[in-house]
């Protein structure tokens, strides 16, 4: 496969995901973009080395399954996770449409258990992985107006 090391990085957008993309491409990882939109990973792969970009919504078991799939196949399997997609929005409890949290639950949660059962037993089996969780800060600083993510 590689003798490089291997980084997914989930909810790459145009801020901290890509951020965090580069940091980890320049660190000489071979890093694996997910994200929803694919013209915008596609972009960001094209800049930098040995960046990959796979359309993914992590909301989705199947989609996610499917997604570390074929970084297994192509890569090898993941050193890294990096869970940095996130749902959000703003309100308090009273005004936020229950919908909406249901699916950031979806993205925030659900999706980080759907990758961490596809990454951690490669993890545990090498002893060595490390799976990190960038994508909700809100949850240890919630403010007021933050009921849409921060329970997430």
């Amino acid at each position: 496969m590689t003798d490089k090391p291997v980084a997914i990085v989930t909810g790459v957008g145009p801020a901290t995901g890509s951020a965090i993309v580069r940091r980890f491409s320049a660190g000489g990882f071979r890093v694996v973009a997910l994200a929803r939109s694919a013209d915008r990973i596609n972009a960001l792969a094209g800049t930098l080395p040995d960046v990959h970009a796979i359309a993914c919504d992590v909301s989705g078991e199947s989609a996610v399954r499917a997604a570390v799939a074929e970084v297994r196949q192509r890569f090898g399997p993941p050193d890294v996770l990096v869970h940095n997609a996130v749902g959000g929005g703003w309100g308090n409890f009273q005004e936020i449409d229950p919908q909406m949290l249901r699916s950031n639950f979806e993205v925030n949660v659900m999706g980080l258990l759907y990758l961490a059962r596809e990454v951690a037993a490669d993890m545990v089996k090498r002893g060595k992985g490390t799976i990190l969780v960038t994508g909700n800060t809100s949850s240890i600083r919630g403010k007021a107006n933050f009921a849409g993510f921060a329970p997430t």
